[in-house]
């Protein structure tokens, strides 16, 4: 179902904003409509209409709830439409113009609470504009939509400790300003079905109480929200040694393991080449030492090359970990080291 952020008539029926969570298959299912129509949309009616029905997984709504500090929902949303409501009718399309873009924009990116946000303005507006007192009206509206734009400013809703994964209470006074309304601290509980398996709330003067009632869930089922060490996402969990949120994730975890392991067997296999080399130049050595005769200047030059041999395959072993040098070219240069003690020992 769409909605359209132009001059038309306003709904007068309440449009909600419902929430149900799903322990078992760690889902949250948020719908937007009249009350009817989301009943019936529960009870499988999937004809029934509604402005939104999404599921998503569980925590989503909090970890990616709208985050306005700069106050661009009050600037851009709620403002022109106030001055709109004070204005004569030629200055009205111009100021409802501002406001309906920035509106249908949040509305389009599929997030339930923008577009929650961003419908519940732009209806109270269009019920505002019918009462021949505007100046009261206009009060009425800015009173009613305030708490949704000040959701959005300030601290996130979402707080919680990286060690423990447990989230923090949301306390709302230090969101609301002043004594809280009475209307902003209730929420319907709903049972959709006969054997109350079900159960949802109901969000329509304030969000804040679905917000402390997502929370609460959360800790008494004892999830723990959690940072993927991939993408930095934050998910929810049933234990703290998860730490990658999806198999996209996953799955890049494993891309990534594979390329340390492959760059460790290149690294082993070049140090192993040089290792075996070097033995190689010590059975030698130590040969010429056990055979009778074997001239002394010979000896010591074997020796001095052996050092020389080392503290240059030193060099090359950390220009190979620095990648300014490749293994095979290290690989190579060790095959021709093996020619100069073999020069050098003679037939032993």
């Amino acid at each position: 179902m769409e909605f359209e952020f132009v001059r038309h008539e306003p709904f007068y029926d309440r449009i909600l904003l419902v929430l149900t969570l799903d322990r078992q298959k760690m889902k949250e299912r948020i719908l937007i409509g009249e009350e009817l129509q989301i009943r019936f949309r529960l009870q499988g009616y999937e004809d029934a209409e509604v402005l939104c029905d999404v599921t998503r997984p569980l925590g989503t709504m909090l970890s990616a709830f709208e985050h306005d500090p700069d106050g661009e929902w009050n600037r851009f949303g709620l403002t022109p439409l106030r001055e709109a409501l004070h204005s004569n009718r030629w200055k009205q399309p111009g100021l409802e113009q501002i406001s309906g873009d920035f509106l249908a924009k949040k509305y389009l990116t599929g997030d339930p609470v923008r577009m929650y946000a961003a419908l519940r303005i732009w209806n109270e507006y269009l019920k505002a504009r019918e009462p021949r007192d505007r100046e009261a009206a206009c009060e009425r509206f800015i009173g009613k939509m305030n708490g949704f734009t000040a959701l959005f400013m300030g601290t996130p809703p979402l707080d919680f400790d990286e060690d423990t994964g447990k989230s923090k209470r949301l306390n709302i006074t230090m969101h609301i300003y002043g004594s809280v309304p009475q209307e902003d601290t209730c929420l319907e509980l709903w049972y959709p079905d006969s054997k109350r398996k079900m159960e949802c709330v109901a969000a329509y003067s304030s969000l804040y109480p679905l917000i402390i009632y997502y929370l609460n869930r959360l800790n008494d089922w004892g999830l723990y929200f959690r940072k993927c060490k991939i993408c930095g996402k934050v998910f929810l969990a049933k234990s703290q040694r998860y730490e990658l949120c999806s198999d996209k994730c996953r799955k890049k975890q494993s891309l990534q393991n594979k390329r340390e392991f492959d760059e460790r067997a290149r690294e082993n296999n070049y140090d192993l080449l040089y290792k075996n080399e070097c033995q190689n130049w010590r059975n030698k050595i130590n040969k010429a030492k056990k055979t009778p005769g074997f001239p002394a200047d010979r000896l010591e030059e074997m020796l001095v090359a052996f050092e020389s041999f080392k503290k240059e395959a030193l060099q090359r072993k950390q220009a190979v970990k620095k990648k300014t040098a490749s293994p095979k070219e290290f690989s190579d240069w060790l095959l021709r080291q093996s020619n100069i003690i073999v020069e050098l020992g003679g037939r032993i």
